[in-house]
């Protein structure tokens, strides 16, 4: 009496489609998480891009100017927060805060006002709608190019070595809302900088 062999490849298949789906379950994770990553790294890239933007607008500033305006408002500078925080660019134990030094003519003397009077800054940033005497500013809504939050922060200090002609040496950091330096840039103008006729030489 003859009998039935039992089908070896019963159910061969569903195994075959649940090993396929875990795989490819895998596959999709890893890809998804390098989406992931890409999307983080792309928008980390376009903060930083941002940031020396701003940063190279800020020296910008000075490099319209002649030598004499170019200067922060000491008095308006923070002295507490992130501004005075990074002691790289800000050492302790400075006055006025971090060393920054108000406009100076080329013998060293504070004429020039940031704010008002003459002679006055205000004519270098009229056409900007940015004080490039301000210390601690913040760029966010409509004023960022990406609508995100971000402080630029100068840093002036003059520099009197004798025999030397005078120069300001400029820092301008880039933060963002939460304090990580994002662009950091320098510039040093000496006394010849955009030097105006009829004034005193270097």
């Amino acid at each position: 009496m003859g009998h039935l062999e039992p089908d070896s490849e019963a159910g061969f298949g569903l195994i075959e489609l649940l090993i396929s789906m875990v795989v490819l379950q895998v596959a999709l994770l890893a890809i998804i998480g390098a989406f992931g990553a890409g999307a983080a790294a792309l928008g980390r890239a376009s903060n930083t891009g941002t940031a020396a933007a701003l940063a190279d607008q800020q020296m910008e500033l000075y490099r319209s100017m002649t030598y004499e305006p170019i200067g922060l408002d000491t008095a308006g500078a923070p002295t507490s927060g992130m501004y005075v925080a990074d002691t790289g660019a800000c050492p302790a134990g400075l006055t006025p805060v971090c060393g920054n030094t108000a406009p100076r003519d080329n013998a060293g003397n504070a004429t020039w006002s940031c704010t008002g009077g003459a002679p006055s800054v205000a004519t270098y940033f009229t056409g900007s709608g940015v004080n490039p005497c301000q210390a601690h500013r913040q760029v966010t809504g409509a004023a960022s190019p990406d609508g995100k939050t971000y402080y630029v922060d100068t840093y002036i200090q003059w520099a009197a070595v004798s025999g030397q002609r005078g120069s300001k040496q400029i820092t301008v950091i880039v933060r963002n809302a939460a304090g990580a330096t994002l662009a950091k840039i320098l510039g040093t103008f000496d006394c010849s900088t955009g030097q105006v006729p009829n004034i005193a030489s270097c």
